[in-house]
């Protein structure tokens, strides 16, 4: 006696329980492929709009990536503008910043 087979169905399919991989995976890719822009605009950068046009334009292609990401990390000379660059003005070799703000040490 045959017993009677049952036609089983192979195809996978989702059930929820949590966020698919790819969903994962498309949101892990773009957070990478962004990375010079968001690091670029987290860390204050003066040419931080120049790294995300170039991110965002050119970032597809690797080199393009690349060279987003060394402008990011590339020394950046500070702004004269911005002043001594964290020393005080009565450190030796800085006294020209003194003088610039009008300040006369010892002058009555």
């Amino acid at each position: 006696m045959m017993l009677p087979v049952q036609a089983t169905d192979t195809t996978f399919r989702y059930t929820g329980g949590g966020i698919p991989k790819g969903i994962v995976i498309v949101i892990g890719l773009v957070l990478l492929y962004l990375l010079p822009s968001m690091l670029a605009l987290a860390g204050g950068k003066r040419r931080r709009w120049k790294v995300v046009a170039l991110n965002t334009l050119l970032g597809w292609t690797i080199v393009g990536w690349v060279a987003a990401m060394l402008m990011v990390w590339a020394y950046e000379a500070p702004d004269p503008a911005e002043g001594t660059g964290g020393l005080p003005d009565s450190a030796p070799g800085n006294e020209d910043a003194a003088a610039a703000r009008g300040d006369r040490q010892g002058a009555p």
